[in-house]
């Protein structure tokens, strides 16, 4: 599909997010190269522009749809998430739960539970197999919750609720972190705890399905090469805040991660041109792009810095990670997305731009 067809930069900004996924989880894995240590953290930030796009393109779906159809048809939309969601997910689950009755791994009480339902973001005692189900049950709660929210009060005051929402969860955050001793796994895996990185992303698809532009000044910025401070202060800002402030790391520094995601997705959307811009929408880009769903299912298992076996050793774990997650994309969530086709109506496939984008 061209690149007229399709959100700028999206899929390549996903295919960004899981390589700093897997950048984070290959570090202390048996025979990886040791100057991946100190980039063991990265899989935060990468969960986290995860969260941000999510925010952003569930969002714009929305509000096209709202727009051409006068209205949001819930049914279609848990019909559509439902497809492209839970195929690959309990397939995954599925298989961790075959691999632990085999003895081949163990799971700990409840990851099965919580990973089936969607709460493994309160589940702070768990294997690492299952782990990464938390950020799906943040995600997963988000579908839940935000087209309702748009439907029953409107398009402006679910706006004005996001933007609230922004605001307030680092106050939440403080409220856990000094009023409740909330532990580091709380802080930034509990939906109350991260629904401003979601909300982030809504807020910004408001801007952008509304044309809005910025001042000249900031736009200029944005084409300039001082733009890059924005990435760069994603990463070393919250980095200084854990080593002097762990505090100030839970409670700030994830809104800073957030924003920065924000900034940078706006960037590579709207200025299209330049060499990282060509490198974001490049076929290699796109590709991986639409397989990170799979690839951060099946990541897990296999970038697991917590076992010494054969199939978590450098580089055979890059191997079968890619190999498990190609199987899941093309013999599970393609061919689920193709059956979804004949249970949703052809009126709610709206654009192609967003189809495309990994909807």
């Amino acid at each position: 599909m061209s690149l007229q067809n399709r959100l700028p930069s999206l899929d390549g900004l996903r295919a960004f997010s899981i390589i700093l996924v897997c950048i984070g989880h290959i570090a202390g894995t048996v025979g990886a190269p040791d100057f991946l240590l100190p980039l063991h953290s990265l899989g935060n930030f990468g969960v986290k522009i995860f969260f941000v796009i999510s925010g952003f393109l569930i969002t714009y779906l929305l509000l096209i749809e709202r727009e051409k159809t006068g209205s949001i048809n819930l049914k279609q939309f848990y019909i559509r998430r439902t497809f492209r969601l839970f195929p690959a997910f309990y397939f995954f689950v599925a298989c961790m739960a075959a691999a632990h009755y085999l003895g081949w791994i163990e799971l700990w009480k409840g990851d099965l539970f919580h990973a089936a339902t969607y709460t493994m973001n309160y589940h702070h005692e768990r294997a690492w197999w299952l782990n990464h189900t938390w950020s799906l049950a943040v995600e997963e709660q988000f579908y839940l919750l935000w087209p309702l929210v748009l439907l029953f009060i409107g398009k402006l005051d679910a706006r004005k609720i996001a933007v609230i929402v922004v605001c307030t969860v680092p106050f939440i955050r403080a409220v856990m972190w000094y009023g409740f001793e909330a532990p580091p796994s709380a802080m930034t895996r509990e939906f109350q705890a991260v629904a401003d990185a979601l909300a982030t992303g809504c807020v910004l698809a408001y801007f952008y399905k509304g044309g809005r532009d910025m001042p000249p000044w900031i736009n200029r910025w944005f084409k300039s090469i001082w733009f890059y401070c924005v990435p760069l202060s994603m990463f070393v800002i919250p980095l200084i805040m854990m080593k002097f402030s762990p505090a100030m790391f839970y409670i700030i520094g994830q809104s800073v991660i957030n924003l920065c995601a924000a900034a940078i997705i706006w960037r590579f959307m709207n200025v299209r041109k330049g060499l990282p811009f060509k490198v974001l929408n490049c076929a290699p880009a796109i590709w991986l792009g639409g397989l990170s769903y799979s690839l951060y299912l099946w990541q897990e298992p296999f970038l697991n810095s917590w076992v010494r076996d054969w199939y978590a050793i450098w580089p055979m774990n890059i191997v079968l990670t890619f190999m498990f997650a190609i199987f899941s994309f093309y013999v599970i969530e393609k061919p689920f997305l193709k059956i979804r086709k004949n249970f949703t109506h052809a009126k709610q496939n709206i654009s192609g731009i967003i189809l495309n984008a990994a909807e």
